[in-house]
């Protein structure tokens, strides 16, 4: 099971950040990065947890400009955790969806900090990095038992 949640999760950001931000990312084998801001949002159903998603400030920038059309200087640190919540929360939909379209789910609103938090992942879970032109973001799924 965890192989399977792992690919889907893969695929379900390369898939939201090239059709929702045309940003096109990289796997990254670099867990030293050091990020700039967090988005998480909570899951429950058949699987519970929390998938965090951790940004540099360009690749924030870079959502904003090409998800709402604004230039740098239209961007505010509202837009940036607005844009960063919405991120995290079409990503967790995503990927349950194609985890399993039969189960039902229910998400938390998504939290957003302008910090990181501890990065090391708890005991079920996976991290993924990934870089791309525009910045890096760091992904954690943490499932609250086992995988």
């Amino acid at each position: 099971m965890k192989k399977k949640i792992e690919e889907t999760m893969r695929f379900s950001i390369f898939e939201v950040f090239e059709k929702m931000f045309y940003i096109f990312l990289e796997p990254l084998d670099d867990e030293s990065t050091e990020y700039d801001m967090e988005a998480a949002i909570r899951f429950e159903g058949f699987l519970s947890g929390k998938i965090r998603i951790l940004f540099s400030m360009d690749i924030a920038k870079t959502m904003i400009q090409n998800m709402l059309g604004l230039k740098e200087d239209e961007i505010t640190t509202q837009r940036m955790e607005d844009c960063s919540k919405e991120a995290v929360n079409m990503i967790c939909g995503n990927f349950l969806g194609k985890l399993d379209s039969t189960k039902v789910f229910n998400l938390t609103m998504p939290s957003f900090r302008m910090e990181t938090a501890s990065i090391e992942p708890g005991k079920n879970a996976c991290r993924m990095n990934f870089d791309s032109d525009e910045g890096k973001i760091g992904v954690i799924f943490d499932a609250d038992g086992r995988v």
